[in-house]
């Protein structure tokens, strides 16, 4: 423990002492990791399993494919549920189709993409209500007008209000909202729609595309392979019925969580990634370390009498390690305090500001995640800034330095 507070008090004494450097330091070390935090929760959010797509290694998906000719096929509308009754072993399937249409509520309207869904759909996605429930199958049997929205989208129609209960309208048709969900990001999500109305009441209109994606949720206890191969036997064999020749390969039937790495890059998440995380890190190391260089040589006379009185050289390398790492701990809990103002100011001003929308950067903050990345990344940090200084300060010549001919 004396040990230990050797180490802490001189370089809480050095901190104090170089004000103007300390302040520096932290403040390169903040703006470094908030940009890392970011980073490492975006990319966690894509491949990690977190609402709504808590299922998303298990979904896999049916869209368009092409025939031999390179002509676009597709399963029509009425034709899902026939087909679905085909496929084995699925514990439920969603269905969805996308329209840019206005949105009509008491104090405004909104022009926005908008999903027309099946009751499963929120089975197959685990959306986060904030208030509110998912229409429920007996008003779906019966089709009622029912309507779930994000936060954004009540706040704005709604100007705060409770938006349960509310109504909406959209071609001609007024929805009941049951439900309001936690907006969430396009960006790691794949999902751009902010209402949800009941697919018994789609029209296909404006775009006239008369299908709807599907998304086959399994059981954990089927293998993922083995649920592609079912998949796609059936669907060769739909096609080949209407004489149709379509090549089904399982392997090209993507899962949700596939899909949305693909679209991400994968050599951009095993590549790109960590040469960003490496610039993060490197670019004001290399600031820092310069200044931390010329902050030694002040330290140096002090070094140099530790040593003439029995200080090992090991023990002056982890005196200044300790005092750089103080500030790089510092610096860290200011950039976890600066990562929710950055995200909004990245959402309002590079998101929003350009895409004139509402969108989100980030759906939710996993702590354990960017801890857990942050913490080693910290350590590395330090020894970067204030390892090659550390080295060069107990390297010199104490005789010389003692003298007054290096400092």
């Amino acid at each position: 423990m004396n040990r230990w507070k050797n180490y802490i008090i001189p370089a809480f004494y050095h901190i104090r002492h170089n004000l103007s450097f300390a302040i520096f330091y932290v403040l390169g070390t903040a703006l470094a990791f908030v940009f890392i935090a970011i980073v490492l929760q975006l990319v966690y959010s894509i491949v990690g399993n977190e609402p709504p797509m808590v299922n998303a290694d298990r979904i896999v998906q049916i869209g368009s494919s092409r025939d031999v000719r390179g002509k676009t096929v597709y399963i029509p509308a009425e034709e899902i549920e026939g087909l679905m009754k085909e496929i084995q072993g699925y514990e439920s399937y969603a269905v969805n189709h996308s329209e840019f249409v206005d949105v009509f509520g008491e104090h405004t309207f909104v022009a926005s993409s908008v999903n027309y869904v099946n009751v499963d759909y929120w089975n197959v996605f685990q959306f986060e209500f904030l208030e509110g429930r998912a229409f429920s199958q007996e008003e779906f049997e019966n089709k009622q007008p029912v309507a779930v929205i994000n936060k954004s989208m009540a706040d704005i129609l709604f100007k705060g209000e409770s938006a349960v209960g509310k109504r909406i309208e959209c071609q001609k048709v007024v929805y009941t909202i049951t439900g309001v969900v936690r907006d969430v990001s396009v960006f790691t999500t794949g999902i751009p729609e902010k209402f949800w109305f009941s697919n018994k009441y789609n029209s296909f209109t404006p775009s006239g595309d008369h299908y709807y994606d599907i998304c086959v949720l399994f059981p954990r206890n089927v293998s993922i392979i083995t649920a592609k191969q079912g998949v796609a036997r059936v669907l060769e064999d739909y096609y080949s019925r209407r004489g149709r020749k379509v090549e089904i390969v399982a392997e090209k039937l993507y899962t949700v969580k596939e899909d949305l790495v693909n679209d991400v890059g994968i050599q951009l998440l095993f590549y790109g990634v960590p040469i960003v995380l490496l610039i993060l890190l490197i670019i004001p190391a290399i600031n820092i370390m310069t200044l931390n260089v010329a902050n030694s040589v002040k330290q140096s006379e002090e070094i140099a009498i530790r040593r003439a009185i029995g200080a090992s050289c090991l023990e002056l390398f982890f005196q200044i390690i300790v005092e750089n790492l103080i500030l790089v701990v510092i610096g860290v809990l200011l950039g976890l305090l600066l990562f929710f103002p950055m995200v909004h100011v990245i959402e309002e001003v590079c998101v929003n500001g350009v895409l004139e929308g509402t969108d989100v950067l980030i759906t939710h903050i996993d702590y354990v995640v960017i801890l857990g990345g942050i913490l080693p990344m910290m350590f590395v940090f330090t020894l970067l800034t204030g390892g090659y200084s550390a080295y060069l300060a107990i390297k010199k010549n104490m005789a010389v330095v003692l003298k007054g001919g290096d400092r």
